[in-house]
């Protein structure tokens, strides 16, 4: 007999991923309620790669799930995952047509209230078409009844930002020396420039352009309007620092190997401060852009599911002891190559301070896997959990 005949979606996640299903990982995976809360429901999961669940694949390295959420090889960069929120709580009972999955790794809101530089070149538009991505808002009708949403973080170039501001510790015995803005692609001009600019999207008001606030409210409006008959549900972002400060450094990656030398990936104190404060921001413009959502309207049919308030202690530690405790990866390389070609660039006067060409870059992904600062599984379980709780919370209202 099964173990788990209610979470079959869930279960046989962890079975393409593993090749057996694991009781701790089952059950570490399992929503908190019923999932025949949305069992009879049209669900439709929009978003970016927070939802798509990038890093997560499927039983192949280039196997993901298509828009219904059914095993595919595909090179349209969404890379939606099995393990990702929406399929763990997804239960569509063999029939493709109550289960859309449409999110995308890399969407932005398309807004015109957010016209920024990080918007420009984004794979995926939630509100609109760009390259062979449809709107995501096609995927909405009359008969959707529950949608599920995480966007604003790419409007605001959260990862460009962060590989912008990554430094380098070098290790040499017991000296240790830390070279802020200093890895592949990374700048002190680039890191403030990119940071400043971040900021006033984020704290600019619904009225101006642009403006996060006010794109994320244009968005919400108008997947409501897309779908009248449904509940939007969304989801903020899970915390990324579980730290507020470090004394010199705070470590993204484990320790890279270079002879007697090693070197470790991460941001230093103002960084991480600042780093902080800008995803206090994102989280503060999601919920202000659906109140005010709620408050044009006079609409029930959105709320906030708060994530962040479940991960303020399971983000990154500062600490490589710890790390492996977080629910969010820290910054992975895409070995074998990355570290010699991090060497060769970096180092290749054979000093041991860094001097990076610029011919690689965190932010272009040529040396760092798409996974980085993305959920691991346990995060994805969380934000499952999370949304489930809130279904049958409405449920129970209505």
């Amino acid at each position: 007999m099964s173990h788990c005949p209610k979470l079959k979606v869930i279960c046989a996640a962890v079975a393409l991923l593993t090749g057996v299903v694991a009781p701790g990982i089952a059950e570490a995976a399992k929503p908190t309620v019923s999932t025949r809360v949305i069992n009879t429901a049209t669900y439709v999961a929009l978003g970016d790669s927070y939802s798509s669940g990038e890093g997560l694949p499927g039983p192949k390295p280039d196997q993901w799930l298509s828009t219904l959420g059914v095993p595919w090889s595909s090179t349209d960069r969404c890379d939606r995952s099995a393990l990702a929120y929406p399929s763990l709580v997804a239960n569509d009972e063999g029939n493709a047509s109550n289960y859309r999955f449409v999110a995308c790794s890399g969407a932005v809101t398309g807004s015109t209230a957010d016209a920024s530089p990080y918007t420009s070149g984004a794979t995926s538009l939630l509100l609109g078409r760009r390259g062979g991505e449809s709107s995501q808002l096609k995927a909405l009708t009359s008969d959707t009844k529950v949608v599920s949403v995480t966007v604003g973080g790419d409007d605001l170039g959260f990862v460009k930002v962060l590989a912008a501001c990554v430094g380098l510790m070098v290790n040499v015995g017991p000296l240790h020396r830390f070279f802020s803005s200093r890895a592949p692609g990374a700048s002190a001009a680039k890191c403030n420039s990119d940071l400043a600019q971040s900021k006033t999207i984020a704290t600019s008001g619904a009225g101006t352009v642009p403006s996060l606030e006010g794109a994320l409210v244009d968005t919400y409006t108008k997947i409501l309007d897309a779908a009248p008959n449904a509940t939007l549900y969304v989801l903020n972002y899970p915390q990324f620092f579980s730290v507020s400060k470090v004394s010199t450094f705070c470590p993204l990656t484990g320790a890279i190997k270079f002879g007697p030398a090693s070197v470790n990936l991460g941001v230093g104190p103002s960084q991480l401060t600042d780093i902080n404060e800008l995803e206090i921001d994102l989280n503060a413009d999601i919920a202000s852009a659906v109140q005010q959502v709620i408050e044009t309207l006079g609409t029930g049919r959105i709320e906030v599911v708060d994530v962040n308030s479940l991960t303020r202690s399971l983000g990154q530690t500062c600490n490589t002891k710890t790390s492996s405790r977080s629910i969010i990866n820290g910054v992975i390389l895409s070995l074998p190559n990355s570290t010699a070609a991090l060497y060769g660039d970096c180092f290749k006067k054979g000093g041991l301070i860094p001097n990076c060409s610029g011919a690689l870059s965190a932010a272009e992904s040529n040396i760092v896997a798409k996974g980085s600062v993305h959920p691991k599984p346990a995060g994805q379980a969380l934000m499952a959990k999370a949304l489930e709780s809130a279904i049958q919370g409405s449920a129970s209202l209505g």
